[in-house]
């Protein structure tokens, strides 16, 4: 098992700095602001966009701007994490209560808002026109995913690329702008590896997150397991399963997800087990997570190893 701290050690200055940059950015004169915005960075999220970044960054020998980005990427991270808490009616995360859990919808929506606007106000400060137009997209991408996952909560997605391609959206795109905006910071060297790397290293992110959500221990991922049913969430096990299963267990799963009947979650997971979705949700995280590494083939050096390292890491983490 690869460790992040292991992994990131090279990078433990950089961090310290973003971590006081992404205060300095939030800070107001609104006492709401500062408390929830100083919640949702000091939460124990992972930062692995802006490690990303970072590392991108330093296989293309560039420092220009680097933790500028970065925290421009966190706030955007932080404010689809608190709308989506408020759709989802999230309580936990990262063995925390969710904001919205603390200071209520209407609170965690509108700060939300605020690091949105934030974010865009460092975006113009870096005065690059293609790093702006690649986050314009991919937060109007991001809205689009969220959406689109709306329209089919409580139904199950009888496709596996039209899933795929929701996760790439909602998830995999900010991954794609955080080694493609290191890319265009560097003069935009390199930027088809990079966006191939942050594209499918975003979808096997989010793959694992699947995999844990019906696989996992609590005690490990720091969220409720089993959340997805519960949100009527239709994800890569439950979609491999139900288009796997005969008509007596298709009827199963259907009666368990639209009722959201967590008492017979074990239920499920047998016939998820009897189809090998546990197995199928592996084999493609780790399709995916090759075909990040795969890109990265040009490139040399400890930079590339660690993005390397962190790849395995996020296909393999139990949390």
């Amino acid at each position: 098992m690869h460790d992040l701290k292991q992994i990131t050690k090279s990078l433990n200055s950089d961090l310290k700095r973003l971590n006081i940059y992404l205060k300095k950015a939030t800070s107001t004169d609104v006492p709401l602001i500062n408390n929830l915005s100083s919640h949702m960075i000091e939460s124990g999220g992972k930062r692995i966009r802006p490690i990303i970044l970072i590392l991108f960054s330093r296989i293309l020998e560039n420092t220009n701007h680097v933790l500028h980005a970065g925290a421009i990427l966190e706030l955007i991270h932080a404010a689809t994490l608190l709308h989506d808490d408020v759709v989802d009616q999230s309580d936990i995360r990262h063995n925390i209560k969710t904001a919205n859990k603390l200071w209520g919808d209407d609170s965690a929506v509108l700060v939300g808002d605020f690091l949105y606007s934030r974010a865009f106000e460092l975006i113009v400060e870096i005065n690059k026109e293609k790093v702006y137009k690649i986050l314009a997209e991919t937060t109007n991408q991001i809205s689009q995913g969220e959406v689109i996952q709306l329209m089919v909560k409580d139904k199950i997605i009888d496709d596996v690329d039209k899933y795929l391609n929701i996760i790439y959206l909602k998830t995999g795109k900010l991954f794609e702008a955080s080694s493609a905006v290191a890319s265009e910071l560097a003069g935009g060297n390199h930027i088809e590896c990079a966006k191939s790397f942050g594209k499918n290293f975003g979808i096997a992110y989010q793959l694992r997150n699947d995999y844990l959500d019906y696989f996992g221990e609590e005690s490990e991922t720091g969220k409720n397991i089993i959340e997805d049913l519960s949100e009527g969430k239709s994800t890569l096990p439950l979609i491999h399963s139900y288009l796997n299963s005969n008509d007596g267990d298709k009827k199963i799963i259907l009666e368990i997800f639209e009722g959201k009947i967590l008492s017979k979650s074990d239920m499920l997971l047998e016939i998820f087990k009897r189809n090998n979705s546990d197995v199928y949700t592996e084999n493609k995280i780790k399709e995916y997570s090759n075909n990040a590494i795969k890109s990265l083939d040009k490139f040399s050096g400890d930079a590339k190893e660690s993005l390397v390292d962190l790849t395995n890491f996020c296909s393999e983490r139990l949390k």
